[in-house]
């Protein structure tokens, strides 16, 4: 799989209730029935581990600030005390961003900081020099250092199109991912790192004293507007990264939850500015809009059950049984639309390489022996193909199977020779018994003969 098709809805199906190896399923999606302003998108339901929703999955991207994910991550592998350990502010850091416009929070060169306080300043509030002093001494004193570890760490989590040249998302034309990848990241991250879910869905937090501001310093608040009180506030919604540059459009990511479903959403490439040339917000609107649909839209639905009986196939010597029922292996669960009949789908049987070629079967038959495979598919795609197993045993009738064996026997080159040879030497015996038979008369009739002339 790699992670659009034309339909009335999306989904993603293909989650098996429990991993069996009898089931092997794939993900479908469908488009939900309105309109994504963002270039690109991925919504995936954290709870079955699918996607629902994809558009322009793989096309490349820039991800800005969505970078500090991944920066993120490689210290959260390196740094294992946050509280207590603190880094300086190296110059390097201010040298890189210079002239640039960053977003900052205003730490400044030779400043004392901890990790933690980076961590924060870095996710909620999108910090550049935080990421860059982190990306300093992880990376052992070397930015590009901590940058091959980004890159190592895309390529283990499994991005194939992605590349960072930066730690902190500044546009670079080398710094580049694309949807799919930006949620393997960011799932990635919320999977194998509770102190980063911790810290990507504060909304607001209060930096600690540094050397250069020992009373305290400001208190900072998450950049995705969707968790703050106000125009774009949508209650489900939490963290995590947002990322903004003219060359990449809003980015944005972030989880949502409703009613025991949780879901991650990443956008990307929503416009700057409308057709007036107003300031435009619609990566807000997308995220709200793919949220509620997806929440309204699915269910986790059982499509196929172990009693279903799927078909039969003949038994040949079968004790008391000329058939023998097939059913699913397993219970196959789905994600599914509550839009869409489950009638529609496709069904298919195949039970090449498990029956003889006349279609039928010979006894004995195991309960849960493999007679085949069923798949399920929508409009091409498939969900699922699932083991077809014998629903019960069918005994091996010895009567049956005697009469078999002799008439395989009668019928073989073996018993035809057997007859052949017995025919041939019944003819033998036959015709040496009437050759003797004459020879002897012969020999009686000149013997009785000679005692005649002898009277």
């Amino acid at each position: 799989m790699n992670f659009l098709k034309k339909l009335a809805v999306s989904v993603a199906a293909a989650v098996t209730f429990g991993i069996f190896s009898q089931v092997y399923a794939s993900a479908v999606t469908f488009t939900p029935n309105f309109t994504v302003a963002s270039e690109a998108a991925v919504l995936i339901n954290l709870d079955k581990d699918v996607v629902i929703y994809e558009k322009n999955p793989t096309k490349k991207m820039y991800p800005a600030s969505l970078t500090k994910i991944m920066t993120a991550i490689v210290v959260l592998d390196n740094v294992k005390d946050l509280d207590n350990t603190k880094f300086e502010a190296p110059l390097v850091v201010f040298d890189d961003l210079y002239g640039k416009n960053p977003s900052s929070v205003g730490y400044s060169r030779g400043e004392v900081i901890t990790v933690t306080d980076l961590m924060y300043s870095m996710l909620m509030a999108s910090a550049c020099e935080s990421a860059g002093i982190l990306a300093y001494h992880v990376g052992g004193e070397s930015i590009p250092n901590f940058i091959d570890m980004m890159n190592q760490k895309a390529k283990e989590i499994g991005c194939t199109g992605t590349n960072f040249v930066n730690p902190h998302g500044l546009y670079d034309d080398n710094q580049y991912t694309n949807a799919h990848d930006m949620a393997l990241i960011a799932k990635y991250a919320v999977d194998n790192y509770p102190k980063f879910v911790e810290i990507a869905t504060t909304t607001e937090y209060t930096l600690h004293g540094t050397n250069y501001h020992e009373d305290g310093w400001a208190t900072i608040h998450h950049t995705n507007a969707m968790t703050l009180k106000g125009e774009f506030y949508y209650e489900p919604a939490r963290g995590l990264k947002t990322g903004t540059l003219d060359e990449s459009g809003r980015n944005l990511v972030s989880m949502a939850s409703r009613d025991g479903n949780n879901y991650l959403l990443v956008t990307m490439g929503a416009p700057m500015y409308d057709a007036d040339g107003n300031k435009a917000y619609d990566q807000y609107t997308d995220q709200e809009n793919i949220y509620e649909w997806a929440f309204n839209t699915f269910s986790y639905e059982k499509l196929l059950s172990s009693s279903d009986e799927i078909t039969e196939i003949p038994v040949k010597l079968g004790d008391n049984a000329e058939h023998v029922l097939l059913v699913p292996a397993e219970d196959f669960y789905a994600l599914w639309p509550n839009t869409l009949d489950s009638a529609n789908l496709k069904k298919q049987i195949d039970t090449k390489g498990y029956v003889d070629s006349d279609g039928s079967v010979t006894a004995p038959v195991e309960k849960g022996q493999v007679m085949g495979t069923y798949t399920l598919s929508l409009s091409g795609e498939t969900l699922c193909t699932v083991d077809l197993v014998a629903k019960d045993s069918v005994e091996l009738s010895q009567l049956e199977y005697n009469i078999m064996k002799a008439k395989a026997f009668v019928g073989s080159f073996w018993f035809k020779l057997a007859v052949a040879v017995a025919v041939f030497l019944i003819v033998a015996y036959i015709v040496i018994y009437v050759l003797a038979t004459k020879k002897r008369k012969r020999r009686m009739k000149r013997v009785s003969s000679k005692g005649k002339r002898r009277l």
